[in-house]
């Protein structure tokens, strides 16, 4: 995905969003009172068919611009001229074209249509549209830049992220040079390929894909810790193809296996279960925890970052919920059902 398209927020998207649409019935809205105000005969009346009016003007226009970007007409940060001019003449004719339809009605019986009310209807429709318009570009602004910001956050907590094996790894590459150059052309092979992924631009993949990058890394651990380190998977196969953030699942096993693990002289067994909960899809990690009181502060800086990565991808619709006891420590990531299979609009 195009970072400019990833972040932009286009004119013809932001029209139909729901702040778009309320803006729209807000304008239509007072735009009624205003044109009523100035007929104090029947009021409510008058007000009602100008309500009439100006809502059916802007919900149609609405409509016909959603369907416009359905087909993608024009990119975002690409084409605002273009988009500009498609949503001016969209109001504008569908302005002219309820002008004349309802000089057509059981209401109104005009044989040769009277342009007065058509051309004096069309110049406050571009009035309210050029107002529209600024007050539009001002909020497309507003969401970009904060898009921006949350993207340039994210590229951040991602760097800091990244595999903090990298040590222990090339360490134990070293020694498997001299015992067994078969592994050791494994172990390389392994680690570049989790490189290849911590480094990559791609923000999204699968949970098919994290599973497997999860389980290159355990492959690695497990030249240092052999036996030591045993791992239990539960996986529902439904949710292998739901896309989620890289790196979501595998920086809590490598905590799982730096804070559980290998402060145990006996190891342990990791337990990794992956489940849909009613609307909410579950990431559990659970691993055992030295018989010592003392626990390092990793634990909780890895999962700051993790759950902060986690709320600007997911606009604080995900979490991740921490539970520690005497011997045991779970990290549960919690991910929304519906927005889990949209890609975020960061990339």
């Amino acid at each position: 995905m195009d970072k400019s398209e990833a972040i932009g927020l286009g004119l013809l998207k932001a029209m139909v969003s729901e702040r778009g649409v309320l803006a729209m019935l807000i304008a239509s809205q007072s735009l009624s009172f205003i044109y009523t105000l100035a007929d104090y005969d029947d009021f409510w009346l008058t007000l009602g068919l100008v309500s009439l009016f100006t809502h059916g003007n802007a919900l149609l226009s609405l409509a016909l611009i959603a369907l416009i970007s359905v087909f993608k007409v024009s990119k975002p940060q690409q084409n605002g001229v273009l988009e500009l001019s498609i949503v001016f003449v969209v109001f504008i004719s569908v302005c002219i074209g309820l002008s004349i339809g309802i000089q057509f009605t059981p209401l109104s019986s005009h044989v040769p249509i009277d342009w007065g009310p058509v051309f004096s209807h069309s110049a406050i429709c571009c009035f309210v549209v050029v107002i529209l318009l600024y007050f539009m570009s001002i909020y497309i602004d507003n969401v970009n830049a904060l898009a921006l910001a949350a993207r340039a956050e994210i590229d951040a907590l991602h760097a800091r992220i990244r595999p903090h094996f990298l040590h222990n790894t090339l360490n134990t590459l070293a020694e498997l040079t001299h015992e067994n150059a078969a592994d050791a052309e494994q172990a390389a092979l392994l680690l570049a390929r989790l490189m290849r992924v911590s480094l990559a631009e791609k923000k999204w993949h699968t949970i098919a894909d994290e599973v497997a990058l999860t389980k290159d890394y355990l492959s690695l651990e497990r030249f240092r810790f052999e036996q030591k380190l045993q791992v239990q998977w539960q996986i529902d196969e439904a949710l292998l193809s739901v896309p989620i953030p890289t790196l979501t699942l595998q920086p809590l096993v490598e905590n799982a296996v730096l804070h559980g693990i290998e402060k145990r002289v006996q190891g342990g067994t990791i337990n990794i279960q992956i489940e849909q909960v009613d609307d909410v899809i579950a990431l559990r990690v659970t691993n055992p925890l030295p018989h010592s009181v003392h626990h390092s502060s990793g634990n909780g800086i890895a999962t700051k970052n993790i759950d902060k990565r986690l709320s600007l991808y997911y606009q604080r619709r995900a979490s991740l919920r921490i539970e520690r006891d005497s011997d045991k420590f779970v990290a549960t990531i919690l991910l929304p059902d519906t927005g889990a299979y949209e890609l975020s609009d960061f990339g």
